[in-house]
């Protein structure tokens, strides 16, 4: 999990790590200097985000 500004680099670390189908969820940079309120939505989404990668994976088995 992280910011979208970082996405090429989590990219890069889970095939360097081994895994390269590694489901990562990425929320909108930035998440510091922004609204409380903001952070909240973000937060919601990334956590739904999850759930649903979650899910994916645990029907894929």
């Amino acid at each position: 999990m992280g910011t979208d500004a970082f996405s090429r680099l989590a990219a890069l670390q889970s095939r360097a790590m081994g895994h390269p189908d590694l489901a990562v969820v990425l929320v909108e940079h930035p998440l510091g200097g922004i609204e409380t309120d903001e952070v909240r939505e973000k937060a919601r989404v990334a956590a739904k985000a999850v759930v649903d990668r979650l899910q994916e994976k645990h029907q894929a088995l």
